[in-house]
């Protein structure tokens, strides 16, 4: 059996569970906070067609880095997490409350794995906010921006702003390519 009927069983078999009340996820959140096991895996069970609805609306499936059983995996590890930590009592339904612990969850695994060289999550949350404000500036002005102007948007210093634009210039070396350039000044020698 192929990945591919492995994930197109597993959807269509998602089909077949109904979507809880709203009444019964509260219900079951209820009983969630006192510990029943039972009632989150059943909170978790009727909502796990959300998973897939999410990631497929995210770019996630185009990265071609994971495949997409593993999003989904990932995913619904993330909705298992939200139905421990949902709180009806602030006011939003459950899939609203887990959709933002799927998106961050599989965005950050994504990010984990999408490049040679693995940049900390921080780093590379910062640098995507530097590319959005930069993005941002260069509509609003119809130029590119300058450096102070991107330092003052983004709440970031100067120095900070270049150390962030040279993680993204750097391309990778090959320790074989070096090495091999050291033989060869050698034999040259």
């Amino acid at each position: 059996m192929s990945d591919n009927d492995i994930l197109s069983d597993y959807l269509q078999g998602l089909f077949g569970i109904e979507p809880l009340e709203t009444e019964e996820e509260h219900r079951l959140s209820a009983l969630i906070q006192q510990g029943d096991e039972d009632a989150l895996e059943k909170l978790v069970k009727h909502n796990l067609r959300f998973v897939p609805y999410v990631v497929s609306k995210m770019t996630a499936w185009n990265y071609g880095k994971l495949p997409p059983e593993d999003i989904i995996a990932i995913g619904n590890a993330c909705l298992l997490d939200a139905g421990r930590r949902w709180i009806p009592s602030k006011g939003c339904r459950f899939t609203a409350y887990a959709k933002n612990f799927i998106v961050k969850g599989v965005t950050r695994e994504l990010d984990n794995t999408s490049d040679i060289i693995r940049l900390p999550i921080n780093i590379k949350e910062q640098i995507k906010k530097l590319n959005y404000t930069e993005r941002s500036l260069a509509q609003v002005l119809g130029r590119k921006p300058k450096v102070s102007e991107i330092a003052t948007v983004a709440n970031m210093t100067e120095s900070k702003i270049h150390r962030l634009k040279g993680y993204i210039s750097r391309e990778p070396v090959s320790l074989d390519a070096l090495t091999a350039e050291k033989h060869i000044d050698e034999i040259e020698e």
